[in-house]
Formats: structure tokens, C-alpha cells, sequence
């Protein structure tokens, strides 16, 4: 009776890591998607459409810029992993990075809408880097070279490539914040800080100055979701505790947080917030690939767990749209995560004037 019982289970587990396998060999295929990519969510005429992605291998096919062109966004955000070059050669980064740009669709892209962003640990040069990676000076210039940062821009004497910009008009402004994750972060440990004194005071400044704007914050980490084993701000407790009490006394006019690093996408919410809506975050990851196979065993024994997920983990290459509507005067923000069909999988509202209705009652522990 045992030893039948122990064939049954092997092969259920064999059958299980057959299932398993072939969804990840089915999810690599290099096959570009069979129709035209279609945005059958075009965005509505006074919307701003930003789109925003990580984690991208400049040596793989990317069946992404298509479906991202098609949905013709005002802006494209990196989130981290612009390339996979972790590295001390300097000439070696360089050389990827100008790999990426000779992508055809992706300088259609750079021709069609202004391109910002971040970096993580792969465009950085340090796998999982820190302050101590010896080539950041370096990198960092390079980098900034790559989203065609001006030469005389202060960004580049800055020790970090953290920054911010405007988009549209007063009453009606959405300020993007990117925070550097790298280039001033201690070692993960609970009294280590991720952003360094200098970075936390400009945030702080940021921040306060933008009561009557939605602040699209950008962090190439997960900032909400923190019961996981992989990288994120809750590997830092006290700098996660600063930040979000940061937000909550600036009182933004909406806020949403953006991530990515994870190979899968993801919507958050936590609704006790301080503020008079809940913080949304939406993480975009990969590009050109996504969680593997030994991923998905282990979720198969041990799902990923996240108290403020919204809808269930997406787990193949994606990429991030973000609309913001203010056609009614206040801001209604929708956010999507799409496939390489342009279909999208994962979709929220946030809106800072409807916020009550969609807070529900919850027994959602604080994060702080």
C-alpha cells in the first residue's frame, strides 16, 4: 500500500514538473506574437498615458516595443535593468548599453515619446549592488548617457541617479520621482539605510512641494510587498518606515508607486495609508523574460505570499501603462499591466476623489 502510494506521488510530481516546464519553454518562445499587437485600450483624449517596464537581457529577442509603441504613451519609464550587464568593465557596460539603443523598435521609441528612468542592480554593474561597487562613478555616467541625459545636467554631479520631473500644467501636474536604490545603500540589515542622507533630503523636499500633484514614485524594489525572499525595502525596515511616513505627511493630491525587479507583475493596495487614499503599487517585470521554472515549483508547495495584493501574480512578460485622466477636474489614475499582445492582464482604478469607495474595510496589518 505504501509503495503504491509512492508511485502515485511520483508520478503526480513528475506530471507536475512536465506542466510546469512546458509553460516556462512556452513563455521563452522567441516566436514574435502572432497578430499586430493592437491597443484595444487606446487612451482617451485628454489622458496622459505613461508606459513603464524592467528587467530587459539586450541579447533576446524583446516583442514588447511593439505593443508599447502601438499604445503610443506620452512617456516611457525604466524601472531598472534597462540591460543585464553586471560588471567592472567599463567598455563592456558601455557596449551593451549602445546594443540596446540599436534596436530598431526601441528607437522608434526613443523618437516617439521622451524616455526617463531609473537603474537596479544589473544596469548598475553590481548584482544586488551597493555603495561599495568600485565602478559607480563610472556606470552612473553612463547610464545617464543612455537616456541621453544633457552633459551639463546636474544629475551628473549628483552621487546617484535619482530624479524627478514635471508633466503638465498647475492643478493638473503629475510629478514622477525616481529614487536610486544603489548607489548609497548600505548592505540589507535592520538599522541599514538604502538612499543615503543627501537623496532622503531631496525626497523630502520633492515631496512637500507637490500637495496639488499625483507623484508617480518610482523604485526599482518592491516598496509595499515585503513577504517575499527576494530583494526589497522591507530587507531595509527603518528606510521603509521613513518613506512611508514621508508620504503620508506630504499629502500628495494621489500617489502611486511604481517597481519592478521581480520578473512578474503585480497591483498592491494598502488602504491605511494616513492619507485620504490607499497607496497603489503596480510592479512591471520582465521585458524579455520572467520568473522560472524553479519559481514556479516552489510556489506550487509554497505560494508567494502578499497580504496587499489586488488581483493574482502575472507571471509572464510584461509591461506597465499607466492613464491619468483628469478630464473631470480630479485626477482618476487606471492601472495596467499588459502582455506582448498589448492584452491587458492585470488592471485597478485610483482615484483620489472616489478613494472611500474603494477602501474597504480591512484587517491589513500596518506596514510601518
Amino acid at each position: 500500500m505504501i509503495k503504491r502510494i509512492i508511485r502515485i506521488l511520483t508520478v503526480l510530481l513528475f506530471l507536475m514538473i512536465i506542466v510546469i516546464l512546458g509553460a516556462q519553454l512556452y513563455s521563452k518562445r522567441t516566436v514574435a506574437p502572432a497578430g499586430e499587437q493592437v491597443d484595444r485600450n487606446p487612451a482617451k483624449t485628454g489622458v496622459f498615458r505613461i508606459a513603464f517596464g524592467s528587467c530587459n537581457k539586450q541579447w533576446k529577442p524583446n516583442f514588447m516595443w511593439r505593443a508599447v509603441l502601438n499604445g503610443k504613451p506620452d512617456l516611457w519609464i525604466w524601472l531598472g535593468d534597462s540591460i543585464d550587464a553586471a560588471t567592472e568593465d567599463m567598455e563592456y557596460l558601455k557596449s551593451q548599453y549602445e546594443k540596446q539603443k540599436q534596436k530598431p523598435e526601441y528607437a522608434e521609441l526613443m523618437k516617439a515619446c521622451p524616455i526617463i528612468g531609473t537603474w537596479d542592480d544589473n544596469d548598475y554593474g553590481m548584482k544586488n549592488g551597493n555603495k561599495h561597487y568600485s565602478k559607480k562613478i563610472e556606470s552612473q555616467q553612463l547610464f545617464l548617457d543612455f537616456i541621453d541625459e544633457p552633459k551639463d545636467s546636474p544629475r551628473r554631479k549628483q552621487e546617484g541617479v535619482y530624479a524627478s520631473y514635471i508633466y503638465g500644467n498647475p492643478g493638473k501636474r503629475i510629478k514622477v520621482v525616481l529614487l536610486d536604490l544603489h548607489y548609497n545603500a548600505d548592505a540589507p540589515g535592520p538599522e541599514s539605510d538604502l538612499l543615503g542622507e543627501k537623496q532622503w533630503k531631496w525626497l523630502e523636499y520633492e515631496l512637500k512641494d507637490s500637495k496639488n500633484d499625483v507623484v508617480l514614485l518610482g523604485s526599482s524594489l518592491q516598496l509595499l510587498s515585503s513577504e517575499h525572499p527576494f530583494e526589497h525595502w522591507g530587507n531595509y525596515p527603518k528606510s521603509r518606515e521613513r518613506i512611508l511616513r514621508l508620504l503620508a505627511a506630504a499629502k500628495p493630491k494621489l500617489t502611486v508607486i511604481l517597481s519592478g525587479d521581480r520578473h512578474l507583475g503585480e497591483i498592491s493596495r494598502w488602504n491605511d495609508s494616513g492619507l485620504p487614499y490607499p497607496h497603489y503599487e503596480i510592479t512591471s517585470s520582465g521585458l524579455t523574460h520572467h520568473v522560472d521554472f524553479f519559481y514556479h515549483l516552489r510556489a506550487f508547495f509554497s505560494p508567494e505570499m502578499n497580504q496587499y495584493r489586488v488581483e493574482a501574480l502575472f507571471c509572464d512578460k510584461n509591461f506597465g501603462v499607466i492613464d491619468v485622466d483628469f478630464v473631470t477636474g480630479l485626477p482618476v489614475v487606471s492601472l495596467q499591466i499588459r502582455d506582448q499582445d498589448n492584452q491587458i492582464q492585470r488592471r485597478s482604478s485610483h482615484s483620489a476623489f472616489s478613494s472611500n469607495a474603494l477602501i474597504q474595510p480591512s484587517s491589513l496589518s500596518d506596514p510601518l
